[in-house]
């Protein structure tokens, strides 16, 4: 995998002047986009068609370079690929900022190539305040101007965070377990597995396993368990979603087996569990053991 580069250059010559923000009203589809923190996702070539829920209808935009999508916490969106795009996206986890240079280049054939990096999310300072203001602003429903201003202020400062990661030449900032929460945070809804993301982070199977029960106190299958039900925890309080399609958005095909796993780690039904939590109009994430 290449080193990752900050896209200083595009970002300048093409500085971002609008920002769609996408809801959480309408039903998410199957395999949608839709994690616990925020994120904000731009193109840097080509064109970066998405569905996304905007006062709780599905609607398809297509952002070009200068445009952005800005999903808050609990809400989705689902890329369709179609046309070719160079793509940066950014998750602003509790410990961690995961930073994606993902690349479509022919629609016909769609296959994705991503550049990841990750760096720890600065406590203090300007960026995390940027970030509040940016929630809360788009949670107030304020001009869609100081939205794009926002954004722009926090990319540059987290060009500039990454400038000080990367000038430390310390790899423990950038530590494996951290770095596979992230990503299993983000993919949970697909097929992953101990080896496919083990592939992903070019270690053996045996040594990711050896990582999180030392540093994770738990196994991969747990934890990757715990992130999925979480997810299901929220789609149940917050949409009259049926079990199969709630299993199937958490990456599970066997709904029985979902049902099997909630239980387990819930010690309830999914049924038990949404009539003592009725949908909340936007409803809002309950998670513990999110990066």
């Amino acid at each position: 995998m290449p080193p990752f580069t900050w896209p200083e250059a595009q970002l300048r010559d093409q500085p971002i002047s609008r920002v769609f923000v996408c809801s959480r009203e309408a039903e998410p589809p199957v395999l949608s986009h839709v994690v616990n923190f925020p994120r904000l996702e731009i193109p840097l070539k080509g064109c970066y068609e998405n569905r996304i829920g905007i006062g709780g209808q599905v609607t398809t935009v297509r952002l070009k370079p200068g445009e952005a999508l800005f999903a808050p916490p609990n809400c989705w969106n689902l890329p369709t690929w179609q046309q070719p795009v160079r793509l940066m996206s950014v998750l602003f986890g509790k410990k961690q900022v995961g930073i994606s240079i993902v690349t479509s280049e022919n629609p016909a054939k769609p296959r994705l190539l991503a550049n990841k990096y990750s760096q720890p999310r600065p406590l203090t300072g300007p960026l995390p305040k940027i970030l509040e203001a940016m929630l809360e602003l788009v949670d107030a429903g304020g001009p869609e101007a100081a939205v794009a201003d926002l954004a722009r202020a926090l990319m540059t400062c987290l060009g500039a965070s990454h400038q000080e990661t990367d000038q430390s030449g310390d790899p423990k900032h950038r530590s494996l377990l951290e770095d596979v929460c992230v990503y299993l945070q983000s993919h949970y809804q697909y097929d992953v597995t101990r080896e496919s993301v083990a592939r992903h982070f070019n270690v053996s199977p045996n040594y990711l396993s050896r990582v999180f029960q030392v540093h994770g106190n738990m196994t991969f299958c747990s934890y990757l368990m715990h992130v999925r039900t979480d997810r299901a925890k929220f789609l149940l309080r917050t949409y009259s979603l049926k079990l199969d399609d709630v299993a199937a958005r958490c990456g599970y095909h066997d709904t029985a087996y979902f049902c099997r796993v909630f239980k387990r780690l819930t010690k309830s039904t999914p049924a038990e569990f949404r009539a003592r939590h009725k949908p909340l109009p936007g409803g809002s994430g309950e998670d513990t053991i999110l990066q």
